[in-house]
């Protein structure tokens, strides 16, 4: 992107968790879900993708996801969700790609899916938690392709916090740029870049989710 990421980079949605990432596995808690089986997520607030190397962000006016939830009791917390779709736009913008710096749009798109959310440790109006699985690729308007994986090109994983009322923060993660072209300006983003990501999404139906 050599313009595109002068202050944009990529979520990845992302929909999607206060994640502040570095894999994280599920505790060995169980774990009682109850609400329905069918999700979905809209974002209830912008969603920013920042490369935490350069400065370089991107936004997201509007991002989903939709999916399934296990319910019972006795669970364990690996998979305790699964996201099957994940979007990521601002429909006021060209094709609703969404904002990069200096008129510049961004195409954000999930790989390969499912992702997956684990329940980690119990909190009192919820539970923390990562969602695992997560890779993206990002297109500028400029030119610029870029993909987005965990370290290594493993996928990546995000620090999530849910609260029963049906609120579900992101903020951070341990994604990392993996491929870059030479369409892409190196002083906004480069292979091993970190990107850090912060939003939150309104769940529906509302999932309770406790331990034990």
């Amino acid at each position: 992107m050599r313009k595109l990421t002068r202050n944009s980079m990529i979520a990845g949605a992302a929909a999607v968790a206060a994640l502040g990432l570095t894999a994280i596995p599920a505790s060995a808690a169980t774990w009682t879900v109850t609400g329905g089986t069918s999700i979905t997520g809209t974002n209830s607030t912008t969603l920013v993708a920042k490369d935490v190397t350069t400065g370089a962000a991107i936004s997201c006016t509007k991002s989903s996801a939709s999916g399934t939830a296990k319910n019972g009791t006795g669970l364990s917390g690996t998979g305790i969700a699964s996201l099957t779709a994940v979007s990521f736009s601002s429909p006021a913008n060209p094709g609703g790609w969404c904002s990069g710096p200096a008129g510049i749009t961004v195409q954000v798109t999930p790989g390969t899916l499912p992702w997956s959310f684990n329940a980690v440790t119990p909190t009192s109006t919820g539970a923390t938690g990562t969602l695992t699985g997560v890779t993206a690729t990002i297109v500028g308007s400029d030119g610029c392709h870029a993909s987005v994986t965990g370290p290594g090109g493993g996928t990546g994983t995000i620090n999530g916090s849910y609260n029963n009322s049906g609120s579900l923060s992101v903020s951070g993660g341990n994604l990392t740029v993996k491929t870059v072209d030479a369409n892409c300006d190196p002083t906004l983003i480069n292979p091993g870049d970190s990107i850090a990501l912060q939003g939150s999404y309104t769940i529906s139906p509302v999932l309770h989710i406790t331990s034990p």
